[in-house]
């Protein structure tokens, strides 16, 4: 009886011990899935059984990892609840909702105390973000008694299908295990992770796989990740243009993990990130210290336990700070990502690998096996063996990390105080009033802290140097005759004294990729100033710091206005703001027309582009429609009594198709149609497809941007063997079919695609395409006398660039500044020709070629100093070509972007490039310059293929 009795005692302190047995149904099932004992260890070899808590077995019938099996996001968050439901040591939080209103969780797990006490160990942290609240004594006593917080994502990448499943077996085994590694973790760890970070794109992967069951493994591909874009969701942490980007940033700025890790699958079998470098210029050194740590430890402990391909080092750079894991970062925390070896679908696949992934290298002394039968449990296996091996390095090393996380804040403030520079002003009073507004509300998302200043702000231009003995008194008169710069009441202090200095340097200052660096795979410049063409200073002189500025705590709001309502001309200037063009596309009834050059008006100078509105032929109420938009839209406009003396034409509202693939992901249409929404630009949503079915006469601009389809793709299609391969939403596959749909992705736009194309244009009709998209319409024989030139040495990988307005005034630079900042990657390079100096052309001939085929520049890059943030080799191959170019066919146009003016929600300032082109799409021919009178030439030169002038020599 005291036996019976002295168990039920223990039964009721120490419940754990009902969780001590293994579930040997799923143990047995973990070791069938695995195909190589090698692929297997102690930590992930069993699963406890609990009576309490729902396992993944009990719950779905099925371990984590069984072939065939891939769960919705609904079947994720059930299970998870189930779990939270069932352990005092899990809690489950929402986090906020997607474009397709999906739900994200984040998933908490901790000892029980720690759980009911979380707000506590959140302000801990919170604390430690922040050495100007607290002393450094405080901090001591803070880091003894809190907890880092290891927070994961999985399913960011939607194809790549094994993290969601992994983190159900994790957090399942994190609340019942009683191993002394899991106790630890559970004591000393707050587990937090995001199941899927792309809820809309992992239930369209899920549909996918189904689909291919039921279709002999054949199915259609994964078109739409997300609601706009695929692989890019991963670098979207400048522009915050996705609401999976802002709830996880918003997620971190409440909780202040300590460590981010992002799950994602690709090389064979794990590879931990530290990465080859160079890594990024601004980032803390101890944060780097971190990545090395933590990754030697996984090595290390995967390593000894016989498990081959774990390594680290190659890969990835660390340079680009976009990346979702990024936010830690460059937030005074670490963040870091896997890639396991997934086979994208649940199945049980023979993998032969290539010599350099098997290869045996100094930071891969172990490699994967050349050829392995490879399963989801074997991803799962390696996947959950890392993350517990840095769970366990972080429980053991807590003090350590937190006192790190408080160091790297510390370090922030006191080298803002002590070091240039000081600080970044951006002026009140600019070009882009909106975009300015826009800009700083940007930086107050990130999590910056921004003030305003009291009083007029001055500061020297650089920071004064102690004198040398070499300095001749030339020069230092020269340095004492330099003037100040100021800024007015009212502009916008970044200082550098805050706990996210990094932050600020990385999104406000210039990149500077090493000149013999390796180019990595991703952008290598992105200072965000120069792509919103917004001015931000920056500052060396620390008497910026003592200037009277008082906390921004608001959002800025730019109120709209009518001056001078009364009178009967109304002038909106063109600043190439966004909202300059949605207030002309949003009142369509009423008639407008653009300045053609800058042009003063009373007190006030207005840019070329101005919308000049007289009330005269329009509706009555026009004052009233014109001030309801002008409140909305954040515009001044203002009222004149007399038409300005600038010539004119009308604004004629485009009708706007917006070209996406079907033989292609269509992420860069996404990032478009991301633009174009936000921002209120009404458009049609159209596929290559439809440019071969559809009557294109009902529109007036066609875009069709980047896309990775060659010419050939994009007209005679993909692949055609086999059954149609239907992108349709269906009772069954319910989570595809919602953005667009077709029968069959395969196919292209076809010989009709081309020639409708070609009549929409010749009959006025205007086409715009971006950067590799630009060749389409050149390889079909659609534009003449431009062609894309090969580069041998060019080296360009995202990066921003000086361009320069050409002697021809565009309306597509109205508003713009003769010298601009452009994003470029790559390619392409155009080459026009404009030759027309033969003496046997009649004039007519060259007058009529140069007028509706000869191509203009409408800006070029710079022809010197054409770097300003990022990496550039082999300049001489991009200097002074076309950035933009307007090719005229018949009566239409077909406008040509090197540049990416969409990327990523990041290129701002150039959004009025292509608003321009809409906005005045047929006038496009204002301001053409006058054929140029050539020498003569010996030789006539040939016209482009297709031209029948030929015909005219013979009889000549």
């Amino acid at each position: 009886m005291r036996r019976i009795t002295f168990c039920f005692i223990l039964f009721l302190l120490f419940p754990a011990f009902v969780f001590a047995q293994n579930d040997e149904e799923y143990a047995a099932k973990i070791k069938e899935f695995t195909t190589d004992a090698k692929f297997l260890n102690e930590m992930v070899d069993h699963l406890p059984q609990s009576d309490v808590v729902p396992s993944p077995l009990q719950h779905f019938g099925s371990i984590i990892g069984a072939p065939g099996i891939l769960h919705y996001t609904d079947e994720i968050y059930g299970y998870l609840r189930a779990v939270a439901n069932a352990s005092d040591r899990v809690v489950v939080e929402s986090i906020g909702k997607t474009e397709e209103n999906r739900e994200m969780i984040n998933v908490i797990i901790g000892d029980a105390s720690t759980i009911a006490d979380l707000e506590t160990y959140r302000t801990y942290l919170n604390q430690l973000a922040d050495p100007r609240i607290i002393t450094d004594d405080q901090a001591k006593m803070i880091v003894t008694n809190a907890k880092p917080i290891y927070f994961f994502t999985g399913g960011l990448h939607s194809p790549e299908t094994g993290s969601p499943e992994m983190l159900m077996e994790l957090a399942y085994r994190l609340a019942v295990e009683d191993s002394p590694m899991i106790n630890a973790i559970r004591e000393n760890v707050i587990v937090m992770f995001v199941p899927v970070a792309e809820p809309d794109g992992r239930d369209r992967m899920v549909d996918i796989y189904n689909y291919r069951k039921a279709h002999n493994d054949v199915g259609p591909g994964l078109m739409y990740w997300g609601h706009y874009v695929a692989h890019d969701n991963n670098r979207d942490g400048f522009g915050l243009g996705l609401a999976l980007t802002r709830n996880i940033l918003k997620f971190y700025l409440h909780w202040k993990p300590q460590i981010f890790h992002d799950l994602h699958e690709s090389v064979p079998y794990l590879y931990v990130s530290t990465g080859t470098g160079p890594y990024n210029e601004y980032i803390d050194p101890i944060t780097i210290a971190e990545w090395h740590n933590l990754s030697h430890e996984e090595v290390t402990e995967l390593t000894r336990r016989g498990m081959p391909g774990v390594w680290t080092h190659g890969f990835y750079t660390g340079w680009a700070a976009n990346y979702l894991m990024w936010i830690s970062n460059i937030r005074n925390a670490t963040g870091r990502f896997y890639e396991t070896f997934g086979n994208s679908i649940p199945e049980t696949k023979e993998r032969k690998l290539q010599s350099r992934r098997t290869s045996k290298k100094w930071y891969r002394p172990n490699p994967p096996l050349e050829k392995a039968m490879w399963s989801l449990r074997n991803n799962t296996n390696y996947m959950q063996s890392g993350v517990l091996v840095a769970l366990n390095y972080v429980a053991k090393n807590k003090q350590r990390f937190l006192e790190n996380f408080y160091t790297k804040s510390k370090n922030s403030v006191n080298r803002g105080k002590e070091e240039a520079p000081y600080a970044f002003v951006i002026p009140k009073s600019q070009r882009r009033p909106l975009a300015t507004a826009k800009f700083v509300n940007l930086l107050r998302q990130q999590g910056l802290e921004i003030h305003v200043a009291d009083e007029k702000l001055e500061w020297k231009a650089k920071k004064k140097k102690k004198k040398k003995k070499e300095n001749t008194d030339k020069d230092q008169k020269k340095k004492e005759k330099a003037k100040p710069k100021t800024a007015e009441k009212g502009s916008y202090i970044v200082r550098l004294d805050q706990p996210y200095r990094t932050l600020a340097l990385v999104l406000l200052g210039k990149q500077n990729f090493p000149k013999d660096a390796k180019p990595p795979y991703d952008d290598t410049g992105w200072t965000l100033p120069y792509l919103w063409h917004v001015e931000a200073h920056r500052v060396d002189d620390e008497i910026i710091l003592s200037n009277k500025m008082t906390m921004l705590n608001e959002p800025i709001e730019v109120k709209g206005k009518v001056e001078n309502k009364g009178r009967k001309i109304f002038l909106v200037n063109n600043t190439t703001d966004d909202n300059v063009t949605v207030f002309r596309l949003s009142l369509k009834d009423i008639q407008m027309f653009a300045a053609e050059e800058p042009f003063k008006a009373g007190k006030h100078d207005f840019n070329s582009g101005t919308i000049i509105i007289k009330t005269e032929n329009n509706p009555a109420d026009v004052t009233d429609q014109i001030e309801e938009a002008a409140k909305n839209l954040g515009l001044v406009v203002r009222g004149v009594s007399k038409m300005p003396d600038v010539k004119t034409h009308e604004l004629e509202v485009a009708k706007i198709a917006l070209v996406h693939t079907w033989v292609s992901t269509p992420q860069s249409a996404g990032w478009w149609r991301l633009a174009f929404e936000k921002i209120g630009i009404p458009y049609t949503y159209l596929s290559e497809q439809d440019l071969g079915a559809m009557d294109l006469s009902q529109f007036n601009v066609i875009i069709m941007p980047h896309t990775r389809a060659s010419t050939n793709v994009l007209v005679s299609g993909n692949s055609m063997v086999g059954e149609p391969l239907p992108w349709k939403n269906s009772p069954e596959y319910k989570h595809i079919g919602i953005i667009d749909e077709t029968d069959d992705i395969r196919k292209g736009m076809g010989d009709q695609g081309v020639s409708n194309l070609r009549e929409f244009i010749n009959n006025g009709g205007v086409f715009i395409t971006e950067a590799s998209t630009s060749s389409f319409p050149i390889d079909v024989g659609i534009t003449r006398r431009i062609s894309i030139q090969r580069t041998k040495n060019l080296l360009a990988r995202g990066t921003v660039l000086r361009a320069t307005a050409t002697k021809f005034k565009s309306p597509i630079m109205y508003g713009y500044p003769d010298t601009v900042a452009v994003y470029f990657s790559q390619s392409p390079v155009f080459q026009i020709r404009k030759d027309l100096s033969s003496y046997r052309l009649p004039d007519w001939y060259k007058d009529e070629a140069w007028y509706s085929e000869v191509p203009q520049p409408v800006l070029n890059f710079a022809k010197k100093n054409i770097l300003m943030s990022g990496m550039l080799r082999g300049e001489s191959e991009i200097a002074g070509k076309p950035a933009i170019v307007d090719v005229p066919v018949g009566k239409g146009h077909v406008i040509l972007f090197a540049n990416h003016p969409f990327w990523r929600w990041e290129t701002h300032g150039s959004h009025a490039f292509v608003f321009n082109t809409i906005l005045n799409w047929n006038d496009l021919h204002v301001g053409w310059p006058e054929r140029p009178q050539e020498d003569e030439e010996d030789v006539p030169v040939a016209p482009a293929p297709g031209h029948e002038w030929h015909q005219l020599e013979k009889e000549w």
